[in-house]
């Protein structure tokens, strides 16, 4: 057989022979997920059409609840060339429709043709069901290929986020997952990593918060007494503090270096007092004046209070 893509419906004899290569496990998992989506896609175009909102966590059951109108039971079908099976009218079908009304609590067998006679469903919401067949069809053959291919899908790469029971129900069955609930998975995965991404991120700028504060303290609580400090004054400053830069090296080298190594992270609000911070000590490594008061000053302002 000619391997094509998901999105050509497979022929009758393609479906057969891939059949065929099932197990009883995948083939009775496959029977019921047709069964199961068919009855889920009628109830479904009915919800809709009487303005009950639909969500993912709704089962058949609840789903049928809410309309409180026709429900389908299942589909059969007599396969090719057989009509095995008979409407209400009495003609003889390949395909009967089972469907069952709540409210009269009464259950019908109808062939194509008199299902919306039936029913009383209108000619679009008929239709409609049909589409979503096609789209179930469609997701029915993906799950053929896969399985034809011996694809399989490893549950192990979405460790640390939650998987849908039925998901697990349907590997458990040797049934690969589809694409589109593949790429659910990989939605969660990649918004949790995100996620924890921020968090630690968020957790780097406090820590060089802590260290800004820190080497504040440090600074401010020093005790600046000779040989190592000298005091001079200036029109503008009066007495500001000028230390030689290996004494400015050694005592804030280490608190450097580590908001040096993190300074993609530095807020904002701090990035112009940490380029004060690197204009000083670059300063004072070419032996120029530099004002120690200010060093400080940088770290007593903003630097240090956010």
């Amino acid at each position: 057989m000619n391997l094509r893509n998901f999105h050509t419906p497979l022929t009758e004899a393609e479906v057969d022979e891939i059949y065929q290569l099932f197990t009883p496990k995948q083939r009775q998992y496959m029977d019921a997920f047709t069964k199961r989506s068919k009855k889920s896609k009628w109830l479904e175009v009915l919800a809709l059409k009487k303005g009950i909102i639909v969500t993912e966590d709704m089962d058949t059951e609840q789903l049928a609840e809410a309309v409180d109108d026709w429900v389908l039971v299942e589909i059969l079908d007599g396969g090719r060339g057989n009509r095995p099976f008979r409407c209400e009218c009495g003609m003889s079908l390949r395909y009967q429709y089972i469907v069952t009304h709540k409210k009269q609590n009464k259950t019908y067998k109808l062939g194509e043709t008199c299902l919306e006679n039936y029913t009383h469903l209108t000619s679009e919401i008929i239709r409609d069901i049909r589409k979503g067949f096609h789209r179930i069809h469609l997701e029915r053959d993906e799950l053929l290929l896969k399985i034809y291919r011996g694809e399989k899908t490893d549950i192990k790469e979405f460790a640390g986020i939650e998987i849908p029971p039925s998901y697990l129900v349907q590997i458990e069955h040797d049934i690969p997952l589809l694409d589109k609930q593949l790429k659910k998975l990989h939605d969660q995965l990649h918004a949790k990593r995100m996620e924890e991404l921020q968090k630690q991120h968020q957790a780097e700028r406090e820590r060089l918060k802590e260290i800004f504060y820190q080497s504040r303290q440090h600074r401010v609580s020093k005790s600046y007494t000779a040989p190592y400090y000298s005091y001079h004054s200036s029109p503008k400053t009066h007495s500001h503090l000028c230390i030689s830069y290996e004494e400015l090296i050694e005592r804030h080298l280490n608190e450097l270096k580590q908001i040096r190594a993190k300074e993609e992270l530095i807020p904002a609000g701090l990035r112009k007092d940490w380029d004060i911070i690197q204009d000083i000590v670059r300063a004072a490594k070419r032996r120029e004046k530099f004002d120690y008061s200010r060093f400080k000053r940088t770290g007593n302002t903003k630097l240090y209070k956010n």
